[in-house]
This record gives C-alpha cells, structure tokens and sequence, in this order.
C-alpha cells in the first residue's frame, strides 16, 4: 500500500516537487527574502521568473537568475538532509549557504551594471565585485530634406516575432518636404530582415505612380539597405528588383536612425495587423500620424 509522505521541510502537507520548490512554507520564506533583496516576483518557471527582470542590467538579470537556481538546488539540498541523515532545516544555516553559492557562481558573471543604487545595493549585499558601467553616449539624429528634384521614400518593415506577422509602411515625400502620401501593408509570416527589404520594395513600386525618375531611400535598416544596394538580396526578390530599377533612373540609400524614422515604423506596426497583402493607401499625410520628421530636426539616440 502506497502511503503519502509528508514535506520533510515543514511536515504539514504531501510532498511533492511543486511543493518542496515553491508552496511549501520554508520554500516561501525563501522566495520572499529573494523577491525583496531584487524587487522583483519570482516565479515557478525560470523563464517567466526571467522575463520578470526585464530592463534591468545585464548584471541584475544573470544574478537575479543565479539566485533563482542556488535557492531551488539548496531546497532540495536542505530536503535530502532531512530525509537522509534526519537534520532538521534551519534557515540561518540556509541563508549563509545560499549567499556563499551566489558569490561564488558570480565570479563568472561578465554582464554591466548600471550606475544605479539598485544595482550597487544588491551588489554589496552579496558581496559580490562590482561590475564596469556601461555608459550612454547620445548620438546625434539628423533629419534633411531630399536633393533638389528626388522623391524620399521613408521605409520601414516590422515582424511581431522571428518569423512571425510582418507589415511595411512606407511614406512619399517631394523635395520641399510635403507628404505626398503614405501605405501600410501586411506582409503575412515573414522575418524581421524580409519584412525591411519587402518594405522598399512595396515602396519603389508603389511610387513609380509620381513618375519620378530620382529616388532616395531611407531606412534604419543596415542589413537590408546593403543587401539592395549591392545586389546580394535573396534570390525570390531579384526578379522584382530587376523591374523596379527599369523604372528609375537613380536608386540611392540613406541609413537613418529608428528615432528620426518613427512615422515609417508606426506605419509597419499598423501593416501587423493586416493580412498578407493587405493594407491601406493614404493620400497626404495620415490623421493617425500626430508628429511627422521635419526638415533640419535634431534627435538623438543613446548607443
């Protein structure tokens, strides 16, 4: 006859693994010591405990992980002690354990910390080396109007994963800065990568209706930008490629920051929620679009 067996760390309920780690009252007076040394909630499963350190430094996120694992192996450690050798928990002797193995796995840990009182209080209550700050240095964002006689098309693509549900959007500009219209598309299940290089390509098709012969493409893109630029795009886009350049004269690339390129980037997001070819086509400048760039702007972006 099987016969279930009480937690050997708080001998009041049935044992098991979801208890000894997490609900069992030794387990809980652990996990709330944790959660105030860090702020944060842990949790049950590592990767939602993770996600929880989200904008933290890198030095908090691998620590806080650490600190999740040590406890979870010296519950288990302070069980087998009961079970096996009938030693009684004891938490002052838990606590010292858990922050010697925190310190000593922390000599691996190569993240940055921020200059931050957060940071540097859980670092001194671990004793734990401080870490080298990572410093933000702005980057100056500057916004021009086109050449004399060139359409600016500012382009931008957006996946919601990798692959996952991809959209364009893309916006028309004269060289005196008036929008001349705008489009968001859904490009179905695609990367992040194909959705910057499907965005300026919609875009180069969808402005041969201003008869331009001079275009300047604008995108934060790197990757896509260069892949264009020297022909090395993949192969089931060549052959587009290949008509949209018997449309225009002169194709030039400009890359751009995300901050000076937001109304394009709010454009994509929106094409995310439509599907694959599917979109919309504005005339002028969207209402939805609150701040459009304009000439001679300064932005700046933190490296």
């Amino acid at each position: 006859m099987e016969m279930p067996t009480k937690c050997y760390l708080c001998s009041s309920a049935e044992e098991s693994m979801e208890h000894i780690f997490w609900s069992c009252s030794f387990a809980a007076k652990a996990w709330s010591w944790l959660a105030d040394v860090f702020d944060l909630l842990p949790h049950a499963n590592l990767m939602t405990a993770y996600k929880a350190a989200k904008g933290c430094s890198r030095m908090k996120k691998d620590l806080w992980l650490i600190s999740i694992l040590v406890v979870r192996s010296e519950l288990w450690y302070t069980r087998n002690k009961k079970a096996f050798e009938n030693k009684k928990p004891n938490w002052p002797l838990f606590f010292k354990r858990v922050l010697y193995q925190i310190q000593q796995y922390s000599v691996h840990l190569k993240g940055d910390m921020k200059n931050t009182c957060g940071d540097v209080r859980i670092l001194e209550y671990f004793r734990v080396r401080h870490r080298r700050i990572k410093q933000h240095v702005p980057i100056e964002c500057v916004w021009t109007p086109p050449a004399e006689g060139e359409l600016l098309l500012c382009c931008d693509g957006a996946a919601r994963g990798s692959p996952s549900t991809a959209g364009a959007g893309v916006i028309a500009r004269n060289d005196i800065c008036e929008v001349l219209g705008a489009i968001s598309i859904g490009l179905g299940t695609t990367t992040n990568y194909l959705a910057e290089i499907y965005g300026i390509v919609v875009g180069l098709e969808w402005a041969v209706k201003w008869n331009t012969n001079r275009v300047l493409i604008r995108t934060d893109s790197k990757s896509a930008m260069d892949a264009l630029d020297t022909g090395t795009m993949p192969w089931f886009v060549r052959s587009r490629w290949r008509h949209i350049f018997a449309n225009y004269d002169n194709i030039r690339f400009e890359h751009i920051y995300r901050e000076a390129n937001f109304s394009a980037e709010s454009l994509a997001k929106q094409g995310c929620n439509f599907g694959e070819e599917q979109g919309m086509n504005y005339e002028g400048r969207p209402i939805f679009l609150t701040s459009v760039e304009s000439p001679n702007v300064y932005y700046f972006r933190f490296k």
